[in-house]
């Protein structure tokens, strides 16, 4: 489990991070998932990529905590 979280999290980091990179110099963008969904998120992606990376950085410390099994 605690790696299966450490991966969603860095996932999430490299997602928003991403799609900042996208919004700065227009690159990255097929692995942005803020660009995919679009719609619902439109004029907002850059909050939208800094909440990705702040939830992606707090999900890789919370999978620090998670116990192995044993």
């Amino acid at each position: 489990m605690k790696s299966v979280l450490e991966a969603v999290g860095v996932l999430l980091l490299l997602n928003g991070t991403a799609g900042l990179v996208y919004e700065a110099i227009d690159w990255f963008g097929p692995w942005s998932l803020v660009h995919r969904v679009g719609g619902p998120l439109a004029g907002m992606e850059i909050f939208a990529n800094l909440v990705l990376i702040v939830l992606g950085a707090a999900v890789c410390a919370g999978a620090g905590k998670v116990r192995g099994p044993g």
